[in-house]
């Protein structure tokens, strides 16, 4: 359970009332011995399972026989015993007060007569600010009010799969099966949830069992004024494990956007995770698991709400056959797995596409799509959502893959196909992760173009590029499959408006492209240089994957751009410095800098078999432009979507090496 559920107090006001006589026995009186103050006749009090005290205010209960003034209520823990001396009692009833420091929790109950200690069971004993009362058939209720104690109405509230809005109380109820043991609340536009270090406190787990009600109420803050331009941080996979020197790498990308959001102090700025913040597989090994990262994300980032999307290396690895148990680690550490809040005139709703019912304990088999009745909880959230309300929908896993043919994308076959039937007439952003690459389908492109409203997919590199593999062998070169640095993305929201782009980590907004001299790009050196890597099957596969591509002059007086920001929206331009307009062409490529990069971890050991494929992921980002000869310089720009132009000026012949790559 996330640290903040140690100290919040759940407001729970259950109605459920049984008549109890010694619900548990060992404590029975004994036989009376003509002492004072001993009592042997029966005890019979009504106990409710969980009891609501309101702060600095007494707690009244019901019975039929037993309890006198001056007697002792005893609360038993498995830390302490509490003494909480009987102050009235009559036929009907019983007072007895708590001390101010009181805490929430389970406690046994017991009423101390005399020496006869009698205990009448266990309890949910809760302190609240003020009850709130309970409507017949609601399992889920409770209040949404300011910090400043005014009520909410209109707060969309939901159990993950129904959903309810708060009244002019600010009161919610809802009838809940509690399938999914949460409850939850969109955030209002106009408010900011309160936060536990950077994590909103949008949730609380349920605890009792599904018939018995309970109440979970929430405090915002009111903001003073709209919020319509703000920006929002995407973190795509992150894979933090306690190894790979990952935890000092990440400080540096840390750093990066705590001068990033210094710089912009000024500005609405929030930050969504895309998945995989952790790896599953080390959790155990390592000890890091979700509980490390909380604590480590709230100690190197501050002064902003990050909200969390679960990704397949979030679940829990030992789980069988549940998604509810492969998701139980995050939800009690981080968030629920589906939810969603407002901000300005954007509606984000976050899910979970990794399915993990498959779960042996053993092998992490997931597939991917949304499971279980995510789809119902949308066509229930977005009732509460105008159709010309854009949504954001983030997901770990990709909706639309790329493929062979530039700009041209596929619906994958996990079920979005009914997703796309509810957002039917809704501008639609998708953005996810997952691939450790950067792509961008816009409405124009292939298939968003055939349907009858936009619909984007954002797909964000990591946080971690390659699993911090190429920071590991180079300092300062962390550098994506794709030959994207690592970094998140920045998405600028002005009203219903958004314009993008890509920051890599300690690297300027303006480095939106790399190029290379291909006069100069040479692979050849690295197998002859290769102290470990012995194995000729693994020589010959490197040697075709990245040696003859760009071996025999093939690429002469030729240059590479890697414009991983590419959208077909967007314009890439080569001149000579006298002016010239070079032709330039699409190419489908691998990056030179992850290449090299990365050889170092091809000769980190004698591998008898390759790696995984950190470079063998081409993309559409990439051009070709012809030169004259091996010296004309030449100026590159690059104008994105929104007309925003970055350039460079490349004066030939342009080296190959690392230091032109790394961050500064």
């Amino acid at each position: 359970m996330r640290e903040k559920f140690g100290f919040i107090q759940y407001i729970l006001l259950v109605p459920l009332i049984a008549l109890i006589s010694y619900g548990c026995k060992e404590d029975e009186p004994g036989a009376a011995t003509g002492d004072a103050g001993i009592y042997s006749g029966e005890l019979k009090i009504i106990l409710p399972p969980v009891i609501d005290i309101v702060k600095g205010e007494p707690c009244i209960l019901q019975q039929t026989n037993g309890v006198t003034a001056g007697n002792i209520v005893q609360l038993t823990s498995d830390m302490e015993t509490i003494d909480c001396p009987v102050t009235a009692a009559d036929a009907t009833s019983f007072t007895f007060s708590v001390p101010d420091d009181f805490q929430s929790g389970t406690y046994k109950f017991y009423v101390k007569r005399g020496s006869v200690r009698s205990c009448a069971g266990s309890v949910q004993i809760n302190i609240v600010d003020e009850s709130v009362p309970v409507r017949a058939g609601a399992t889920v209720y409770g209040k949404i009010k300011t910090s400043d104690g005014e009520p909410v109405p209109g707060v969309v509230v939901s159990d993950g799969v129904i959903t309810s809005t708060t009244d002019a109380n600010g009161i919610y109820y809802l009838e809940s099966d509690k399938s999914q043991r949460v409850v939850f609340y969109s955030v209002p536009t106009g408010y900011e949830p309160e936060t536990n270090g950077v994590f909103p406190e949008i949730y609380q787990p349920l605890i009792l069992d599904k018939h018995t009600p309970e109440c979970h109420s929430f405090v915002v803050r009111k903001l003073k004024e709209s919020v319509n331009d703000f920006k929002i941080l995407f973190f795509g996979d992150m894979h933090l494990a306690n190894r790979h020197s990952d935890l000092e790498q990440f400080k540096r990308f840390t750093s990066d956007v705590n001068e990033y959001t210094a710089q912009h102090s000024g500005e609405h700025i929030y930050a969504i995770t895309l998945g995989d913040m952790s790896h599953d597989k080390y959790w155990e090994e390592f000890n890091y698991a979700l509980p490390q990262y909380v604590k480590t994300i709230n100690s190197e980032l501050n002064g902003f709400t990050i909200y969390h999307t679960i990704g397949n290396h979030d679940h829990d690895p030992k789980a069988v056959a549940s998604n509810l148990a492969a998701t139980t680690p995050f939800t009690m550490n981080v968030a629920p797995a589906w939810y969603s809040f407002n901000i300005g005139k954007i509606h984000f709703v976050i899910m979970d596409n990794i399915d993990c019912s498959a779960y042996d304990g053993v092998s992490m088999n997931y597939s991917q799509g949304f499971y279980g009745k995510q789809h119902t909880w949308l066509e229930n959230d977005l009732k509460h959502v105008a159709k010309d309300t854009p949504v954001y929908i983030m997901t770990h896993a990709p909706v639309f893959n790329d493929t062979d043919t530039p700009d041209a994308y596929s619906l994958r076959n996990y079920g979005y196909d009914r997703t796309l039937k509810i957002l039917e007439g809704r501008e639609v952003h998708f953005v996810n992760a997952h691939l450790h690459q950067q792509y961008t389908m816009i409405p124009s492109d292939t298939p968003a173009k055939n349907y009858s409203h936009p619909v984007y997919q954002h797909n964000i590199a990591a946080v971690c590029a390659d699993w911090w593999y190429s920071g590991l062998y180079n300092r300062d070169c962390l550098v994506c499959e794709d030959g994207t640095p690592a970094g998140y993305a920045i998405f600028d929201f002005s009203g219903s408006d958004v314009k993008w782009l890509y920051k890599g980590t300690q690297r300027s907004e303006n480095e939106q492209f790399h190029v290379y001299d291909m006069n100069n790009v040479d692979f050849t050196y690295a197998v002859s240089e290769f102290k470990n890597l012995k194995n000729k099957g693994v020589i010959k596969e490197f040697t075709d994957r990245y040696v003859t591509p760009y071996a025999e002059g093939k690429f002469k007086n030729k240059l590479l751009i890697n414009a991983w920001n590419w959208n077909s929206d967007c314009r890439l331009e080569v001149k000579t410095t006298d002016g010239r307009l070079l032709a330039t062409t699409r190419y489908k490529a691998c990056d030179p800098f992850s290449i090299l990069a990365l050889i170092p971890h091809w000769d980190a050991k004698a591998r008898t078999s390759m790696p995984p494929a950190y470079t063998d992921n081409s993309r559409y980002h990439f051009f070709v432009a012809q030169c004259p000869d091996a010296d004309t310089d030449v100026i590159v720009t690059f104008t994105d979507r929104s007309g925003r132009s970055f350039t460079q000026e490349i004066k030939r012949p342009y080296a190959f090496n690392l230091g032109q790559y790394r961050s500064k």
